[in-house]
């Protein structure tokens, strides 16, 4: 009897200490899965969170590059259209005066017009305006009336970019053609500028 009384009370003593040993688990598991929730939960859904967050970046940056990518022949349009538009304008108005070659021009309109282009005197200095500087030319042309306007239209006609300050025009008589009666001549004093892009 004393037997069996102790063999209930180690018993009773195994099942109380296995349910002792099950709460402590059960506790200290909670204990674990509530910190699990409140910390490292926490943390890693933040870090989720902070993944998308680069993930939805880097779409935004690949579509904004794949727009661009697309955009990429319109742009390669514009900008062969604006190198045309600077050609023709660095024609008009070059970075250079390039005194000779206006020269060039204006004896070969002289000589297609049947003028003579007596002579043709730049100043040494140069007036800046704006994002041009300026060049004051004096030329002298002599021949008859209608050629000579007919050059002043050619000029007018030149890309290049001039402006008349003063024309002055003197009928002579033509040092050629003495006889009594013969047409006179214009002798034509011009004054004009010319222009370049300023280097600064």
């Amino acid at each position: 009897m004393i037997q069996e009384l102790i063999k209930t009370l180690i018993l009773k003593n195994k099942v109380r200490n296995s349910l002792a040993v099950l709460m402590i688990g059960i506790l200290f598991g909670g204990y674990e899965f509530y910190d699990f929730q409140t910390g490292i939960a926490n943390q890693m859904s933040a870090e989720v969170a902070q993944v998308e967050s680069q993930i939805n970046e880097l779409r935004s940056e690949v579509e904004r590059v794949k727009r661009f990518a697309e955009n990429i022949p319109a742009v390669k349009q514009a900008f062969r259209e604006q190198s045309l538009q600077l050609e023709s304008v660095l024609e008009s108005i070059p970075r250079t005066t390039d005194l000779t070659g206006l020269l060039r021009k204006f004896t070969l309109l002289a000589q297609g017009t049947g003028v003579e282009l007596v002579s043709f005197k730049p100043e040494n200095k140069e007036d800046a305006t704006g994002f041009f500087k300026s060049t004051s030319v004096e030329l002298n042309i002599r021949g008859a009336f209608i050629p000579t306007l007919v050059f002043f239209d050619q000029v007018s006609k030149l890309k290049r970019v001039v402006t008349f300050d003063v024309i002055r025009l003197s009928a002579i008589k033509n040092p050629l053609n003495t006889r009594p009666g013969a047409p006179l001549v214009s002798d034509t004093f011009v004054k004009l500028k010319t222009y370049r892009l300023s280097d600064s």
